[in-house]
Parts: structure tokens; C-alpha cells; sequence
């Protein structure tokens, strides 16, 4: 069975277990249901506005002031703290009126706000998961949203983030976090050329002495510990793919816009993921 379509047997409830009722499948990307909405605002209102008197309610009145000025780019001087007021904006937009990109931009900014409770950080990684979202929640600060069409995806993110992190490859993580960003606002040739450059980055730290060029990071390191011949290949023809496509590492000569899309994007993020934990694993000391 593909990983997509598996179901851990322990979380189908009993009409679902015996064809009484449908088995929920993953979500398409882009996708976004009425139960993840209804999920979301419950989080938000379970945290930020139904004790809107209690002190761990108050950690909110930033993050509302900030997403007023800086998110919504609203005037300051017709900022409302006021309860009602907030849950009616909040609800409309969650629940109705954003697309799937508005919600992961507020989601996104709120969980990166310095203020955010964690629980509230975890109610959302769990809605994702529970409500079959084809993208998955990175805890770590700063919050991320990866793409994950399946479950072997996800962990791909998760891993090559947490290697990155944990061998100060700080450039490289800034990458990919970028790249995911601009996926979800479809910014698809600068997500490309942020994948590539979380690769580019790995090799050339990894190879501090190499001239400024993933070619030549590559050469040295293959001296020092050689790589597979079609590993090597794969790699180069990805570099060379981002150099030769217009609008990704290059300008646009005679085309309005670059020839990618969000199939490229998702591909050459989770590629680059991959080859960036292969790098990490097989070089670093």
C-alpha cells in the first residue's frame, strides 16, 4: 500500500474500521477542509479569547496588536482589543473568508510571535495531523510549514532540519525554511532557487577551501570520500536545471515569468532536503 494512502489501524474509529463510515484520505496540496478551519479556530479561541481575563490570554494582547500593524498593515489608532471585535474578525477569516496561503501566513506568523504559547503551537501541529493536511508542522523555532504529500515526506523536512540545526549549518536551515515560505505563497522559482542554494550551502561548508561553486565543493569532497557517480550526476543535473531555467538563478531575458510550478517547487524542495542529510551524513565529522 502507498505510504500515502496507509491509516494506522489504532486511529480509525469503529465505523471505519468496518466500512460504516469513510475513511478519511490526506489531503491534496493546497487543500485546506471545514474541519481543519473549524480546528484552527477552536485552537485559536481555546488559547487567545475564551477567558480573554486569564494572565495566560494576556501573552495574546501582543501578538493581536502586532498582526494588526504588521500583518493586516492596519492603522494603530483603529486597533481594538476588544473580545467581541476580535472574534469576529478572527472567525470570519478562518473559518470563510481565507485561502489555504492566508491561513498558513497568519499560522506562520503568529507561531514565529516571540509571545506564542506553545500550546497553542501544538493544537495547530496536531489539527494538521489530524485533519490530514498534506503539509506538516515543524515545532522548532522558527515555526515552519513543510509540504508533506506523505509520511516518509514529512519526516525527510523534519530530519534534514533538525541535521542542519544540530551541526550549525545556519545558512543551509535559513534556506530551507525560505524555500518553504515562498511555496506557500507561490513564489515558485524563488522557492526553487532557495532549495538549491540549502544544497549549495552544505557542500560548500563542507568544503570550506573550495572556490565559491557547487561544482567545485563537490569536487573536493569527492577526493576526500568519493561519491556515487550517479549521486554526483543527480546533483549537478539539479544545479544545472536552477542555472539553466530562467527567472530561478538567472533574469528573465524575453519571458514574463519563470517556467516552474508548484510541482517543481515541492520536488526540488524535498530533493534537495534529502541530498542536503546525504552530504551531512557522509562528510561530516
Amino acid at each position: 500500500m502507498p505510504d500515502s494512502d496507509y491509516i494506522d489501524p489504532k486511529k480509525l474509529s469503529f465505523s471505519q474500521a468496518f466500512d460504516e463510515e469513510e475513511i478519511p484520505k490526506r489531503l491534496k496540496l493546497r487543500e485546506i477542509s471545514n474541519e481543519a478551519r473549524t480546528s484552527l479556530w477552536n485552537a485559536l479561541y481555546r488559547s487567545a479569547l475564551e477567558f480573554p481575563f486569564d494572565s495566560s490570554s494576556r501573552k495574546w494582547d501582543d501578538i493581536f496588536y502586532d498582526l494588526h500593524e504588521n500583518f493586516f498593515k492596519l492603522r494603530i489608532d483603529e486597533y481594538q482589543l476588544y473580545t467581541p471585535y476580535l472574534e469576529d474578525s478572527y472567525e470570519k477569516n478562518l473559518l470563510k473568508k481565507w485561502k489555504f496561503n492566508q491561513i498558513f501566513d497568519f499560522l506562520v506568523y503568529v507561531m514565529r510571535h516571540k509571545d506564542c504559547p506553545p500550546e497553542f503551537i501544538n493544537d495547530v501541529a496536531k489539527t494538521f495531523e489530524k485533519c490530514q493536511l498534506a503539509y506538516i508542522v515543524d515545532k522548532e523555532q522558527p515555526v515552519t510549514i513543510y509540504p508533506a504529500t506523505t509520511e516518509t515526506e514529512g519526516k525527510t523536512f523534519l530530519e534534514a532540519r533538525k541535521q542542519l540545526l544540530e551541526n550549525s549549518f545556519l545558512g543551509a536551515e535559513t534556506h530551507l525554511r525560505k524555500a518553504a515560505d515562498f511555496l506557500h505563497q507561490d513564489e515558485y522559482a524563488d522557492s526553487i532557487r532557495e532549495s538549491m542554494h540549502v544544497v549549495e550551502s552544505v557542500a560548500r561548508k563542507l568544503a570550506p577551501d573550495s572556490p565559491n561553486s557547487l561544482n567545485k565543493a563537490l569536487k573536493v569532497l569527492q577526493e576526500e570520500n568519493p561519491l556515487h557517480p550517479a549521486l554526483k550526476k543527480g546533483l549537478q543535473h539539479l544545479y544545472g536545471y536552477t542555472s539553466d531555467q530562467k527567472g530561478i538563478r538567472h533574469p528573465l531575458i524575453d519571458e514574463k515569468q519563470a517556467n516552474v510550478g508548484m510541482d517543481e517547487a515541492v520536488f526540488m524542495l524535498g530533493a534537495c532536503a534529502a541530498f542536503s542529510s546525504y552530504l551531512l551524513r557522509k562528510y561530516q565529522a
